[in-house]
């Protein structure tokens, strides 16, 4: 299975499908994405972020 980040969350995703649509400027690949907080989106599969493009977490540094 395809995994991507959420683009509300940022959190981890799955790719459920992918399915081609028409549009007025010709067919698009579409996918549904939904995370583990249970966002769900349909979006163009151009716009799915690659799980290792997200920003690294910010650490403190302790002394």
């Amino acid at each position: 299975m395809d995994t991507t980040l959420c683009p509300e969350c940022g959190a981890l995703a799955d790719v459920e499908w992918r399915d081609v649509l028409e549009s007025t400027e010709g067919p698009v690949e579409h996918a549904k994405v939904v995370c583990a907080r249970r966002h769900w989106f349909l979006l163009p599969v151009e716009h799915l972020a690659h799980p290792a493009a997200a920003p690294e977490p910010r650490r403190s540094l302790s002394r």
